[in-house]
């Protein structure tokens, strides 16, 4: 399927959504590669549906029978304004939508999507929300990916260690979208755009090189890679002001 007939589709998949919710519907808009017209022949075509607050949120997710998978989100207005103004658990993947669509259909009174984007825009200027996601992303992923690398390491467990080490790796480019307030176009160029962050932990390319396995480098050097980046990630939290850890018996 080409970006034409995805858009085809999307136009005929919009009056199917505005005959099933007719005025509940506030505005219906193609985000993702169709959105910035640089789609594949093997990309999906992503949907969101803003809704008033009478719909329940909803999402629905198949493969039409034209080979294209189709994903439509429904979000009720509020819940979509709060998700633009919100570092949510996937604010590096997610934040984009607010902010490169393709509106199929918008309500006169609504302007829902541009409300949206100045929204999306206006939380980059808030310092707090994004020091809470990067120290709960420390915690949830970075720590505990690193004890299971030391552990597969005193194992001598090549596959799971190889194996963390690239989720490290890819936890921490999502870190250091969150530290340069920068999301990701695409999960295809997540690994060229990180190297471009104007914030960067020091060596970090080689150790993406390593921990990622663009390069097949020794057992050992992957361990040292991953201690050695985890070194610099808590350096970089220091700088930051980021607090993660806590003296405190926290219930």
């Amino acid at each position: 399927m080409n970006h034409e007939q995805r858009l085809a589709l999307a136009h005929d998949l919009t009056q199917r959504i505005l005959a099933r919710y007719g005025e509940e519907v506030l505005g219906v808009a193609i985000y993702g590669s169709v959105a910035r017209n640089e789609d594949s022949q093997y990309s999906d075509l992503e949907m969101k549906v803003v809704t008033s607050n009478a719909v329940a949120e909803s999402d629905v997710e198949y493969v039409h029978s034209s080979g294209a998978k189709v994903e439509i989100n429904y979000e009720p207005e509020d819940i979509y304004l709060h998700n633009a103004g919100t570092v949510g658990d996937h604010w590096w993947h997610t934040a984009g939508q607010y902010r490169n669509q393709l509106i199929t259909f918008r309500r006169d009174d609504s302007n829902i999507f541009a409300r949206a984007s100045v929204v999306a825009q206006e939380l980059l200027h808030d310092e707090a929300p994004f020091k809470a996601r990067m120290a709960q992303l420390i915690v949830d992923n970075l720590y505990e990916l690193m004890n299971k690398i030391r552990g597969a390491w005193q194992r001598r467990d090549e596959s799971n260690l190889r194996w963390w080490a690239h989720d490290f790796v890819y936890d921490t480019a999502c870190y250091l979208a969150l530290a340069n307030r920068v999301y990701f176009i695409t999960s295809g160029t997540i690994w060229q755009q990180v190297l471009e962050f104007s914030i960067l932990t020091e060596g970090f390319a080689d150790e993406l090189t390593l921990l990622a396995g663009f390069e097949q480098g020794s057992l050992a050097a992957v361990y040292r890679a991953a201690e050695e980046l985890w070194a610099n990630i808590q350096q970089l939290a220091v700088q930051q002001g980021i607090i993660w850890v806590s003296d405190e018996w926290l219930v």
